[in-house]
């Protein structure tokens, strides 16, 4: 998937992964990894991935969704 995306370390073996899609959206995803690699294996969101609710994905990182708030993008439900 050609998506930009970031993510947060919860746990060695739990990352938060922040999906902008085309549409000037975003959304989150919690991740269960192997926990070897992170940089490699944020992409497993696609498959292994449970959609977030917004108010969860923003309690753990405030930060990124302001980002994403300046950014214009909105939530996708």
């Amino acid at each position: 998937m050609d998506r930009e995306t970031y993510y947060t370390a919860i746990h060695r073996n739990v990352l938060i992964v922040y999906v902008i899609g085309h549409a000037d959206d975003w959304t989150a995803y919690v991740v269960p990894v192997p926990g070897q690699r992170h940089d490699d294996e944020q992409h497993l969101w696609s498959k292994e991935g449970q959609k977030m609710r917004q108010s969860h994905a923003r309690a753990i990182n405030p930060g990124m969704c302001e980002w994403f708030d300046t950014r214009g993008l909105k939530w996708r439900a």
